[in-house]
């Protein structure tokens, strides 16, 4: 199965959240995922793909490849209101230049 390109820039967005300076509350395993979930779910839009069972499949993969970055996102800093930001975002870079800073 070719490996989606976007999943190339997961680390990066949960290398983001782990150096974020921003005091708030440590992000959970749930907020990490989510994230992850939220970028697949954006890949998945930007490619005009609307199917419930490849995004599913995506998204399992996702979680299973990056597992050491979530991992490394739990207990590190969240900006405040990034998930909520994630969850309106247009785009994997949305959520990587504007959610997470």
């Amino acid at each position: 199965m070719r490996k989606p390109p976007f999943l190339a820039a997961a680390p990066y967005v949960v290398a983001a959240i782990a150096l974020s300076c921003t005091p708030a509350p440590p992000a959970t395993d749930a907020d990490c995922r989510t994230l992850v979930d939220r970028l697949v779910d954006a890949e998945l839009r930007d490619r005009g793909l609307d199917d419930p069972a490849l995004a599913a499949r995506w998204r399992a993969s996702a979680q299973s490849r990056f597992e050491a970055e979530i991992a490394a996102c739990r207990g590190r800093p969240l900006p405040p209101g990034a998930l909520e930001c994630a969850r309106r975002a247009a785009s994997p870079e949305e959520i990587a230049h504007a959610c997470l800073r």
